[in-house]
């Protein structure tokens, strides 16, 4: 229905233009020749850009023209930056692409591309998820009709994985983002990791309850597990972005966080979308985690402390308990043989709850984006489709160089040079994002890819063994990644402003001071004034739309 509204108001407005141009007025008629005479340089424009960008071959371009691309530094590149680095010359000299590349803090990416889109200070392309891209397509240029001639590699990709090209595509039909996708078989991404050798040194068991972990949390707090003599160890860790989600199991719900780009506070049930911050179960969760923060049990400094602080804190020997949301050497580097994997907690039921990956992997949809500043975009297609020609090439730029990141094991396959790591650095993920791209890049990353990989280092073989184990108590029903329609997006995203932020300081303020029933009286007005139920029902409704489609 929202479709055919949009199509009647495009035919209306039409009509309206054409009404207006046979009045005889000569302002509009000077209007409309202006239009025709800009719609006519645009058709230039257009012949000129494919006469400049060789379809085929290398060099991409025939013109001097210099890009600029903005991408997002990650925190754990030792160098900050990809603008001198290897990769990056490599790519420009097999291209013959001029590049200027533009790196922005991953910490304040989010922030300074918002300020550049809402300025129109664009650069050619960004690599790197635009905030609530969906509000600003007017920026970008829509790739559909390119990907046959200047994409073949990514063709061929959506031609195998078809769900992955329906997430990228807007209700419209039109396709203004491409994927990032490192698919490897694992749905079990996210986790809590507990250090065991502490638990040993407590003398405990693997907690499997609230109250258990509140008991272990207790010793790694008065008994010296780290046996340095001080009263210095964290045990509970975490950070602003990645607070106690996976603590939800023992009281009976598992939804997405509010650090989750899309549909944070929601879950699915009995296929209804339920906005969980207003359950009971979750009033008992916010008594929980006061209960930790007022005997000392989770990190004060949590709420307002950056992922790097955290890491300072795992590389010293400090941490008993963090959330995990991938490898644990790059929270507790050279520690990491130390920590396992603790399953989610049991409810007073018994059962316990997880909401894995949507993708078995990762798939960041819209995480190349060409803008319409961009005169040649057809340039930054094959760009990335060059990126994405050869595994060597995805290697290399996503994984890093041989016998630094990885090794030839000289039997067909490969394994990644991450036990140990290369020297100079603490993890892997440091080698990675030091010498390539890293998760920060544009890969259409296979299955087949992943089984070149030997399964050999413990850091590999930890993060297969815990996702049988996840998976067995992982939830049914989730939400499905795509793209909804773009006012419904701008509409959820507006309430999200508000509703995020009141959400963060309602936690911090009742993990810290408590919470009681008048308290939570009021926050479920608050929740109301912040329209949650409207939040809640434009989420359904693409919950629905979504779950057709996939039928169909």
């Amino acid at each position: 229905m929202k479709l055919k509204r949009l199509i009647a108001a495009a035919a209306a407005a039409a009509m309206v233009m054409s009404v207006l141009a046979g009045c005889g007025n000569t302002a509009e008629s000077e209007k409309t020749e202006s239009t025709a005479t800009a719609a006519g340089s645009e058709a230039v424009d257009t012949a000129a850009a494919s006469v400049a960008v060789n379809k085929t071959g290398y060099p991409i371009m025939n013109e001097d023209y210099t890009f600029k691309i903005v991408y997002p530094v990650a925190s754990t590149d030792k160098i900050g930056g990809w603008e001198n680095k290897d990769f990056v010359k490599k790519i420009e000299e097999e291209t013959g692409l001029k590049i200027q590349w533009m790196g922005i803090p991953e910490a304040s990416y989010n922030d300074q591309v918002a300020i550049m889109i809402a300025a129109g200070d664009l650069p050619d392309a960004f690599i790197g998820q635009i905030p609530n891209f969906a509000q600003f397509l007017d920026s970008f240029v829509k790739m559909n009709d390119m990907i046959d001639e200047y994409a073949p590699n990514l063709k061929a990709f959506y031609d195998k994985y078809p769900n992955i090209k329906l997430a990228s595509v807007f209700p419209d039909g039109s396709m203004y983002g491409l994927p990032e996708v490192q698919l490897d078989g694992y749905v079990a991404g996210k986790s809590l990791a507990i250090n065991k050798k502490w638990l040993e040194n407590v003398g405990m068991e693997m907690p499997e309850t609230a109250d258990e972990l509140f008991d272990v949390l207790m010793a790694f707090k008065t008994q010296d597990p780290n046996g340095n003599g001080q009263a210095d160890e964290i045990p509970f860790a975490f950070y602003k972005d990645r607070k106690f989600d996976l603590i939800k199991s023992a009281f009976g719900f598992a939804g997405y966080d509010e650090k989750d780009y899309k549909y944070p506070y929601l879950q699915v049930v009995d296929g209804k979308v339920d906005f969980y911050p207003v359950s009971d179960n979750y009033y008992a969760y916010l008594q929980y985690l006061n209960k930790l923060y007022s005997n000392g049990l989770i990190d004060p400094n949590g709420f307002i402390q950056e992922e790097v602080d955290m890491i300072a804190k795992g590389t010293n020997a400090q941490i008993g308990v963090f959330p995990n949301y991938s490898y644990d050497d790059i929270t507790v580097g050279d520690y990491a043989n130390e920590y396992t994997y603790l399953l989610p907690l049991k409810d007073s039921s018994g059962e316990r709850h997880y909401l894995p990956s949507s993708w078995s992997g990762s798939v960041i949809v819209n995480q190349f984006s060409i803008t319409k500043n961009c005169p040649y975009p057809e340039a930054m297609l094959r760009l990335y489709d060059y990126i994405n020609s050869s595994f060597e090439n995805r290697l290399l730029f996503g994984g890093g160089p041989k016998d630094m990141a990885w090794v030839d094991n000289g039997d067909g396959t490969i394994s990644k040079k991450a036990d140990p790591v290369l020297e100079g650095y603490n993890s892997y993920a440091e080698v990675r994002h030091t010498l390539s791209m890293g998760i920060k890049g544009v890969f259409l990353w296979t299955e087949e890819d992943n089984a070149k990989f030997a399964v050999t280092s413990d850091r590999e073989i930890k993060y297969m063994e815990r996702q049988d184990p996840y998976m067995e108590c992982a939830v049914k029903e989730f939400i499905p990644e795509g793209q909804d329609y773009p006012e419904n997006t701008q509409e959820i995203n507006v309430l999200l402003t508000e509703l995020r932020t009141y959400m963060d300081n309602f936690m911090a303020e009742s993990v810290m001071n408590g919470i009681d029933d008048t308290k939570w009286q009021k926050h479920l007005e608050d929740c109301k004034k912040f329209k949650y139920e409207k939040y809640t029902e434009l989420n359904q409704e693409y919950y629905d739309r979504m779950m057709k489609l996939a039928e169909e």
